[in-house]
């Protein structure tokens, strides 16, 4: 065998491993497998996929994870969740994310949006004169603790047609901070509701 072509064999063999080192080292980075192992002590958690996003991002898409089988069907208790709800939290999430349309002080000017004051237990048009989208004009109901949740999550897909473009508050904690807080500033708000445990 010539000089040229053992040069040429070690070479391919040397960008062949070469290749292989830059994807392994490409698939670590995206990724990264430390990120989703969290250690407490003896105890060995790994933290899941929604729980890593949750900490994250403000806003998020649940991902099933069906490597175990099948997916867990997670019940959300909404009055467990108001139970243990921090106002202060929640009155940062309004500030942050709705102030921009919403008023929610006594006698406070509507923006966009209606002024919030005394929202838990009212109708859903609560705030005569003010121009409420068609969707929910046609809409009869009460904004109970359970309608606010729904409404939170997902305004567009709670009320198909409505003019509130806000895109939702998907983490359950942060919807349960935000309802109390709004519960904080209804004077007439009923009691929150017992939890289902």
């Amino acid at each position: 065998m010539d000089g040229m072509r053992l040069n040429t064999i070690l070479g391919t063999l040397l960008a062949t491993a070469l290749v292989a080192l830059a994807l392994a080292n490409l698939s670590d980075t995206v990724f990264p497998k430390s990120s989703l192992d969290k250690h407490h002590g003896d105890d060995h958690h790994k933290e899941s996929l929604n729980e890593s996003i949750a900490k994250k991002f403000s806003y998020y898409v649940t991902v099933v994870d069906t490597a175990k089988g099948g997916a867990e069907e997670v019940v959300f208790d909404l009055a467990s969740a108001l139970a243990s709800a921090d106002i202060m939290k929640g009155q940062r999430s309004f500030v942050s994310k709705c102030v921009i349309c919403h008023t929610i002080d006594r006698g406070g000017n509507n923006g966009t949006g209606p002024n919030l004051y005394n929202i838990v237990g009212a109708k859903f048009r609560h705030i005569d004169g003010f121009n409420y989208s068609r969707a929910l004009v046609g809409a009869e109901g009460t904004w109970t603790y359970e309608e606010l949740n729904d409404w939170l999550k997902n305004p567009s897909a709670y009320l198909r047609g409505t003019s509130m473009s806000f895109a939702g508050l998907r983490r359950d904690d942060e919807r349960a901070n935000m309802i109390a807080y709004l519960a904080s500033m209804s004077p007439g708000a009923p009691a929150f509701p017992k939890p289902i445990k």
